[in-house]
């Protein structure tokens, strides 16, 4: 591909880019929340900013450099807004499996500047093969941004003769590249955390997808750089946990104003004199800055040895896990400690604090933050060989 012919309209930074949206994702987060989708004009600068594409090459207008410049948008992000954080870092993943297409398949789908897109990797569908294709069936819980997604990135059990009809070892599974009209959204998504992310339920019935916009892990990448050479698992993982430091950020400082607006002269004492809202905020800015470090320090070291064309080690890959996983939890526990210190201010809705404690949990749901992963990482520590299947992937 030619990067002459990029579709990326903006010479900033993602960072800096996610810096400018920052004042309007504030702005617009009770729109966001009310309608449970991000309010239009934010997805219309993070468009034109290109945030939805960082996944990509750059001649489709992704940032090919440095992965931990996404590291610090998810962050920026998520302590504006944490739905907006969370569908720019859920359209990453979708941009990063178009990796495995052929490159006249990628052109196709990510043409058009303007798109978003959606994903889900649970196997929740079926693919029968057809004739030149697959007919795809089946309906998909938790899929974010699926009211704002032009195209879908689906994972099923592809069904043919002879092959296991189930999940399980030998079990045949492929991401499907679908269009939005093949797509019916069942309005499912009636929570408290993440509320702006619209993760619906969808269905697809009988949509026939060509067998080029069908791939697995395993399929050749398309187009070789070291970004595309980025382990998809674990970096996806540092992305969720970039955004549980971007939530803890805007609970920490949420607290720090109402301290510097809480002040009675005459009068005390005052939220900033007690001991606990004190230590709280103390350790909550040792803890961010501390845990962003390992985080960034670690998905450097893989950047580096992309960079160099090395395979990465175990033990690299379990620096990003643990990191992550860790980074996460420590970030949930820090800011429902927050909650609890800001006392009966932490319940109100105009609070940032209120909305934070209500994101981290909803956040540190997803299966790429879970515990198992520690144990994984722990096993590369101690000389064993990791088994779960997106270790290395």
């Amino acid at each position: 591909m030619d990067d002459n012919t990029s579709l990326n309209k903006t010479d900033l930074l993602p960072s800096d880019a996610a810096t400018e949206i920052f004042p309007l994702a504030i702005s617009a987060r009770e729109d966001t929340e009310a309608a449970r989708k991000i309010a239009p004009t934010v997805v219309k600068q993070l468009s034109e900013s290109a945030l939805f594409r960082m996944g990509l090459p750059k001649s489709l207008g992704g940032w090919e450099g440095n992965p931990v410049e996404t590291l610090k948008v998810y962050e920026t992000l998520a302590s504006a807004e944490s739905s907006v954080a969370w569908i720019v870092w859920n359209n990453h993943l979708a941009c990063t499996f178009g990796r495995f297409l052929d490159e006249s398949s990628m052109k196709e789908i990510y043409n058009d500047p303007s798109h978003v897109y959606a994903n889900s990797a649970r196997p929740e569908g079926v693919a029968t093969v057809v004739d030149n294709g697959y007919m795809v069936s089946g309906r998909w819980t938790l899929v974010s941004g699926c009211e704002l997604a032009d195209w879908f990135v689906l994972r099923c059990l592809v069904v043919s003769e002879g092959s296991p009809t189930t999940l399980g070892p030998g079990a045949n599974l492929k991401l499907f590249f679908i269009p939005k009209t093949e797509v019916e959204v069942i309005d499912t998504w009636n929570v408290g955390g993440l509320n702006g992310t619209g993760s619906h339920d969808i269905v697809i019935k009988d949509a026939f997808v060509k067998e080029a916009y069908a791939v697995g892990f395993d399929s050749p990448v398309a187009i070789d750089n070291a970004y595309s050479r980025l382990p998809i698992g674990c970096i996806n993982a540092a992305g969720c946990a970039a955004m549980s430091l971007g939530v803890l950020k805007a609970a920490m400082d949420d607290l720090i104003d109402m301290c510097l607006e809480r002040v009675t002269p005459g009068k005390s004492p005052d939220l900033r004199d007690r001991a606990t809202v004190q230590a709280a905020i103390a350790k909550s800015t040792t803890l961010l800055a501390s845990r962003r470090l390992q985080l960034h320090n670690s998905v450097e070291t893989l950047w580096d040895e992309s960079q160099q064309q090395n395979t990465f080690t175990d033990v690299q890959l379990a620096d990003v896990w643990a990191a992550s996983c860790e980074a996460a939890r420590e970030a949930r526990a820090m800011v429902s400690e927050i909650y609890a210190v800001a006392g009966t201010a932490s319940l109100y809705k105009q609070h940032r604090i209120e909305r934070a404690h209500r994101d981290i949990h909803a956040i540190l749901q997803h299966g790429i933050v879970q515990p198992h992963w520690m144990n994984q990482a722990g096993m590369a520590y101690v000389g064993l060989t990791p088994n779960a299947a997106m270790f290395r992937v």
